[in-house]
């Protein structure tokens, strides 16, 4: 304990020295607390959205412009493996009510397979449009009310759907009137915004669009056992894009990570800098302090004792860091949060672990100790004698 309050004193009485040495560290526990909380918040967001969808779901896409035929969902339909294929059709859309316009999406299902593509996904009110009902819609919750809680559209209300179709150079503007036949419950989903979506029944869908095919076309399996082997077989036979929601999860999962590695060496070369300048600064007091050395070691401080001082000076500078670090990642934390993610409509929360506050901790102490080495040992080889006749 002596030595503790020795090496708090000798810091106190080059206080400016070691305020800026304490801030470097600071810096570095800062940025790697910060970010990896963030990052951590985003996988468990992330993780939770895709929850809220099966895990033995595979996302086929058209491409080349051309829209995924029929052929193909008859297809999947006979694979042994293959749970239910549900096809959609949808189209960027605005629509009317009250004299009031918003955005939507227009999806056209199956409302038959809507549990099963979303089974969380659960009626506030009224119900789902009949197959052959060629005026039903049923609106998302953020369609159906305005962000103050204030009804947009009600069960049986009328509603107007805009919908601008591009065909080459020529561009067709469709208007349909639709009755709301049901209003989904809030589902808060951010990856698959569920809740700005209007739907109708596929084959009405079909005709209003004129569509020729799918836009989508999701396939679940019976088991995960049977995605890569179910998305080779999609992949060989036709020129189409499929994925699975794991695939979605990794490729952002791979992102993040990206971003962590970067900003993790920004941190540790934080740490680094911090690093070289706990060399400098107790090197620069063992050069201020060699006569009060050689005191110490005429009364009695052994070789150890002295490197313990200049080591426990230097743990002391990392504990400091490390500790404000900690509180200021916190605060990076959620001001990255509230920069970046909360403009981007994504409610991601930062998530704190202890492990990863006593491994910023053990990181910056870690690195304090290893800095502190070698000056700490040129103070304990000082000649006392010589250090006494220091001017």
């Amino acid at each position: 304990m002596e030595f503790v309050i020795l090496a708090f004193e000798a810091l106190k009485e080059r206080k400016v020295r070691s305020i800026f040495t304490i801030f470097m560290v600071i810096i570095g526990v800062t940025l790697i607390v910060g970010v990896e909380s963030v990052s951590l918040g985003a996988r468990k967001f992330i993780a939770g959205e895709f929850e809220k969808f099966g895990t033995n779901i595979i996302i086929v896409t058209a491409s080349g412009g051309e829209p995924i035929p029929q052929a193909f969902v008859d297809d999947m339909k006979l694979l042994p493996q293959v749970k239910a294929v549900i096809p959609v059709v949808s189209r960027p859309a605005t629509i009317t009510a009250r004299g009031i316009t918003k955005d939507c999406m227009i999806i056209g299902i199956d409302f038959n397979y809507l549990p099963m593509l979303v089974p969380k996904l659960k009626l506030l009110s009224g119900d789902y449009p009949s197959e052959y009902d060629t005026m039903g819609i049923a609106l998302g919750y953020q369609v159906a009310f305005e962000p103050d809680g204030s009804a947009f559209a009600e069960v049986n209300s009328p509603v107007q759907v805009q919908v601008v179709m591009y065909a080459g150079s020529r561009i067709d503007t469709i208007r349909k009137s639709f009755i709301v036949r049901g209003i989904f419950d809030y589902f808060g989903s951010f990856a698959i915004p569920i809740d700005i979506c209007a739907w109708i029944p596929l084959e009405n869908a079909m005709r209003i669009f004129n569509s020729r095919g799918y836009d989508t076309v999701y396939v679940l399996v019976t088991s995960e056992t049977y995605l890569n082997e179910t998305v080779k077989y999609i992949q060989s036979k036709y020129n189409i894009r499929a994925t699975t929601a794991e695939e979605i999860k990794n490729t952002i999962d791979n992102v993040l990570k990206a971003i962590d590695m970067y900003i993790g060496a920004i941190s540790v070369v934080a740490l680094l800098v911090a690093g070289i300048g706990i060399i400098t600064t107790l090197y620069t007091s063992m050069l201020e302090r060699i006569r009060e050395i050689g005191v110490l070691k005429a009364i009695g401080f052994k070789d150890r004792h002295v490197l313990m001082l200049f080591l426990y000076e230097a743990i002391l500078i990392g504990v400091f860091g490390s500790i404000f670090g900690v509180f200021g990642g916190i605060g990076l934390s959620y001001a990255i949060i509230d920069v970046f993610f909360s403009r981007i409509g994504f409610p991601v929360k930062p998530f704190f672990t202890i492990e990863a506050f006593l491994k910023s901790i053990a990181m910056a102490i870690g690195l304090s100790i290893a800095a502190g080495l070698y000056p700490a040992w040129r103070a304990s080889k000082l000649d006392p004698v010589v250090a006494l006749r220091h001017e």
